[in-house]
């Protein structure tokens, strides 16, 4: 069993090496985020779904071009079409959009009942997230 004295030594050489650690003295972690060419310009989503007119029963297929700096951005980590019912919020949908090339990513999906609906596309690239809404309305 330790004593005190030594007690309070090691906890004061732990403490010691874990501060030392983070101060990044040897500054790779400021190298590598130099390194990284990554912008701050913010990513654009342009949400759109196709047919345009919807009518209920219908396969609707949702899409997002996801822009960054007017370049196609193809390594989003997630996108994600979120359909909420304007007349029920517990009634939602959600599609995951897989990516077709040229900064598209594309979703399908059945819209069984009419009525109005928000379609929000939830994008996650380059450490940023956006989330887009449009109001869809699906005829009978």
């Amino acid at each position: 069993m330790l004593n005190p004295r030594k007690l309070t030594a090691l906890l004061s050489l732990i403490i010691a090496a874990t501060l030392s650690g983070c101060s990044g003295g040897n500054g790779e972690m400021n190298h590598m985020h130099a390194e990284s060419n990554m912008s701050m310009e913010p990513i654009k989503v342009e949400m759109s779904w196709s047919p345009l007119q919807v009518a209920a029963g219908q396969k609707v297929v949702f899409e997002a071009l996801v822009t960054q700096d007017g370049q196609p951005v193809d390594d989003a980590k997630e996108v994600l079409f979120e359909i909420v019912s304007n007349n029920n919020s517990e009634s939602k949908l959600e599609f995951t959009g897989e990516s077709a090339g040229n900064g598209i990513y594309k979703a399908e999906g059945t819209m069984e009942a009419e009525g109005e609906f928000t379609v929000t596309s939830h994008v996650t690239a380059r450490t940023q997230h956006s989330m887009p809404s449009k109001k869809l309305v699906v005829q009978p």
